[in-house]
């Protein structure tokens, strides 16, 4: 067994990073083998092209949004919700 080391000074905790971005189009398997998806986010509605799937798992979890980040403070003003 290993023995815990009691001056070794404490992680911080993992930072919370919202997946706002969901699937809202998929397509079928293509010549290479791979799914392609399109996305959409919640808060900024951000639609992605078509994007290669990762996998049905990783997809339902949701992806970070490359625009807001998931934070409404980042999103377009003006944008319908």
């Amino acid at each position: 067994m290993r023995q815990l080391d009691l001056f070794r000074k404490p992680r911080a905790p993992a930072r919370h990073r919202p997946r706002t971005m969901h699937v809202f189009d998929a397509g079928n398997p293509s010549h290479d083998g791979r799914a392609y998806i399109r996305l959409w986010c919640k808060i900024c509605h951000h639609t992605t092209g078509w994007v290669p799937e990762r996998s049905v798992t990783a997809e339902r979890k949701g992806r970070v949004c490359p625009i807001c980040k998931g934070d409404p403070a980042k999103a377009k003003k003006g944008v319908p919700s």
